[in-house]
């Protein structure tokens, strides 16, 4: 099976904290997970916005 570089990169932003204008920062949150029909790329991620 081929690698998505796609998925590889979301997964290497892995709990990077990207701050924003305001005291704003958004954080990224990706892993690994079996693969199911609701999840057919095997991978969960949360994006999350934090206000100052």
């Amino acid at each position: 099976m081929r690698e998505d570089h796609g998925i590889l990169n979301l997964l290497e932003l892995h709990d990077q904290v990207i701050d924003q204008d305001g005291g704003y920062w958004v954080k990224i949150e990706a892993w690994r997970v079996e693969t199911t029909d609701q999840i057919p790329h095997g991978v969960r991620y949360s994006l999350t916005l934090h206000e100052p």
